[in-house]
């Protein structure tokens, strides 16, 4: 077996079981057994299960970036802007399913949060300054940091919860149709924020 066939191995192995198991109950020995790749392999290509987690954690972010920025330049209408980056970004979740679980999990149990903080800034700050230059006059409870949480969480929970929603609804969230409902609410959603953020406001008068 080539290296790189042995290194993409492993990363499935690692990606498939820390999705569903979370880091802290997968082991490198749970890692070879999937992978069918030995164990010392995994030390010796990756290091330790922590530098391994990096490097998958740090596949994801790589390639979610140039997604997002791609996305943002398509159009040069705002508000074209925003449904471009939800869609890719949904599109970008339901190709990576085992992401979202892999990032909500941790951040709950508490670990790697400062690795994920540290990847998500540059979107998270990209995303602030865009809207920023949009909406420069943001009203009180419309605060962008705000809306920009608000318009992650549409997107992140359907994801994160997808396997509840499929209970609660009898349906399968992550079927094409349902996928495709899903984004066009939240493009529905976007639109009304988007609208009310850049709505002209009163002058205030003064006494």
């Amino acid at each position: 077996m080539k290296p790189e066939e042995t290194k993409a191995r492993i990363m499935e192995a690692t990606d498939h079981l820390v999705g569903e198991l979370g880091f802290d109950a997968t082991s490198t020995r749970d890692i070879a057994e999937r992978s069918g790749v030995n164990k010392a392999l995994i030390h010796y290509h990756f290091g330790t299960k922590e530098d391994l987690y990096a490097v998958l954690l740090d596949g994801y972010y790589d390639r979610l970036t140039p997604v997002l920025v791609t996305a943002m330049r398509r159009r040069r209408r705002p508000e074209q802007q925003a449904e471009d980056i939800l869609d890719a970004y949904a599109d970008f979740l339901a190709q990576n399913r085992t992401f979202c679980s892999i990032v909500q999990r941790e951040v709950a149990s508490g670990h790697h949060v400062e690795q994920i903080v540290r990847r998500t800034l540059p979107v998270f700050r990209l995303g602030t300054t865009w809207l920023g230059q949009m909406a420069p006059d943001a009203p009180a409870g419309l605060e962008l940091v705000h809306v920009l949480t608000t318009v992650y969480g549409m997107v992140v929970t359907y994801f994160a919860y997808g396997r509840v929603l499929q209970q609660l609804t009898g349906v399968d969230p992550f079927s094409l149709t349902a996928l495709e409902e899903r984004k066009r609410h939240v493009r529905c959603v976007a639109r009304l924020l988007f609208r009310e953020l850049r709505r002209p406001r009163k002058p205030t008068r003064r006494s």
